[in-house]
């Protein structure tokens, strides 16, 4: 949520992250609210999985939507 709220994103964009972090930040949100809605999005932004190989791992991307 820092990330979102610290660069002021708004619903016009989305998060892409690599498989393993978001595995990670979506066992977190599973852990904490039980289940995992789909869209995944925190904050209102959504959060997705890349699956193009071209996000490298620990890092954000953000496309605008």
């Amino acid at each position: 949520m820092g990330f979102i709220i610290d660069n002021e994103l708004t619903d016009s964009v989305a998060i892409i992250l690599h498989p393993e972090n978001f595995d990670t930040l979506a066992m977190n949100f599973i852990s904490i609210h039980g289940n995992l809605i789909r869209p995944f999005e925190i904050l209102g932004i959504e959060i997705l999985e890349d699956t193009s190989g071209k996000v490298p791992k620990n890092t954000i991307e953000i496309v605008e939507l």
